[in-house]
């Protein structure tokens, strides 16, 4: 769920996710000319691994090396100790910092190394991670009633073309947050559930002097990030059945109409939001300068807490807006762990990953570094939902249902900095929104 040089971290209509906008990019020409053997490749790969194995006794005393930016300050050390404990495999978790991540793994992967067997896996990274032959297949390895057992939302974002590339470590989206003071200063008493209300309500907002909302806007990747959330909401699709981008076609326009409208004609967006990013737009949101924003789940608690927060107990969280038929609608940020090629103790990272996909993980990773589960099953959980002293676990949880994955092809990260860079020309009004994307697209078809 960071947005530094990722789509941070693109989808569902009540419990069953859609997936207009993550699958699209998969018959791109880019993607169709190689994936065939990519997928030939990676399964062969992981032909070699057997689940129903990862409990066999020969894989005591093995060591698997873990690299990550999930846990800095090594919190999880007694939960992989159990582990140890129960398997006899030894975890060797190593931090890094999130932006120096993919550069260590592809160069782990360049130089063929097996000094590392398991890595955190961004889902726009994804595509890579398969054709790239940085990971292996896990589609035919992970059976099918386990990879159930995640929410849809998090599955989908360790997939590509099909095929599953990770196993998904924790759920994330982004959420509607607004503050319930603020708005009963404008007469308003419950949150907006449209964009359209949402506009209306920001207005009323106006009138007091009080900006409604702030936004990652900064040409960054917190910007796409917004972009995905409303194109999805007012029913867009980033590409066709052919691979051909469309998000300069109906639901992408309006989306990108709504935000500069927002910020040029209404005007009740604060202006800084064009040089910020989620943390900033969080400290606007925690000293009580701005009513609503759409930010990622770990607000809480946070906001609840008066020595770091001045709306503490005036604020609540609820499901992304939507429009027309579409009830909620909110980028995703889910991330998994994946086996890289080149390891040489596979079917120990295979167990390990099978313990990732159990409460005996996901529950203390939950309460040691605020991910939520990606596991179905605990979001009912008695001692997962108890152990959320902010109160708001059900509602954060109810947004997975309706999350909107990003395009995570090989090429999204061109293609990320291409889409940032036109939308924030139509922002500033150095463009019209249907002019924006329109270039945007055809840098992206370029590249392809």
């Amino acid at each position: 769920m960071k947005s530094g040089v990722k789509w941070i971290g693109a989808c569902a209509a009540g419990l069953m996710l859609l997936s207009g906008c993550s699958a699209a990019p998969t018959g791109s020409p880019a993607a169709s000319s190689s994936a065939s053997g990519t997928a030939a490749a990676e399964t062969a790969a992981g032909s070699e691994l057997d689940w129903s194995k990862i409990n066999d006794p020969s894989l005591k005393g093995q060591e698997i090396t873990l690299l990550w930016s999930n846990d800095k300050n090594n919190l999880m050390a007694d939960t992989f100790a159990e582990f140890t404990k129960q398997t006899g495999i030894k975890v060797n978790a190593v931090s890094t910092d999130y932006n120096s991540l993919y550069n260590k793994i592809s160069t782990a992967v360049m130089s063929n190394s097996s000094d590392i067997d398991v890595v955190e896996m961004d889902t726009i990274w994804a595509g890579q991670f398969l054709k790239g032959n940085f990971a292996v297949d896990l589609t035919n390895v992970v059976p099918p009633d386990v990879q159930k057992q995640f929410s849809p939302s998090s599955l989908e974002s360790v997939k590509y073309d099909g095929h599953l590339v990770a196993i998904p470590h924790f759920s994330s989206t982004k959420h509607f947050y607004w503050n319930t003071e603020l708005l009963a200063r404008a007469g308003i008493d419950k949150p907006p559930v449209t964009w359209d209300q949402f506009r209306e309500d920001s207005l009323k907002l106006k009138e007091l002097g009080i900006y409604a909302s702030a936004w990652s806007w900064k040409q960054a990747e917190g910007l796409v990030c917004d972009f995905v959330s409303l194109t999805s909401a007012f029913g867009g699709k980033f590409f066709d059945d052919n691979g051909k981008p469309i998000f300069n076609q109906g639901g992408g326009v309006q989306a990108l109409q709504f935000m500069t409208d927002l910020v040029q004609k209404d005007k009740t967006v604060d202006p800084a939001s064009l040089q910020w990013t989620e943390n900033d737009v969080q400290n606007a949101f925690a000293a009580g300068k701005i009513a609503m924003m759409s930010n990622w789940e770990y607000m809480y608690p946070d906001l609840d807490d008066p020595t770091k927060s001045k709306v503490a107990g005036k604020t609540d969280v609820g499901l992304m807006p939507g429009e027309g038929g579409i009830l909620s609608a909110a980028v995703t940020g889910s991330e998994g762990l994946a086996i890289l090629q080149s390891s040489k103790h596979k079917e120990a990272a295979l167990a390990f990953l099978n313990f990732v996909a159990s409460k005996e993980f996901q529950l203390p990773f939950f309460q040691k570094t605020g991910n939520y589960p990606s596991l179905n099953e605990l979001f009912q959980d008695s001692e997962v939902v108890n152990s959320d002293k902010s109160n708001h676990f059900s509602k954060i949880v109810n947004q997975y249902q309706y999350g909107y994955n990003r395009p995570n092809a090989p090429g999204y990260v061109t293609w990320s900095d291409a889409l940032a860079a036109e939308i924030h020309e139509a922002l500033v009004g150095n463009k019209t929104p249907q002019a924006a994307l329109d270039s945007a697209v055809q840098k992206i078809e370029s590249s392809q």
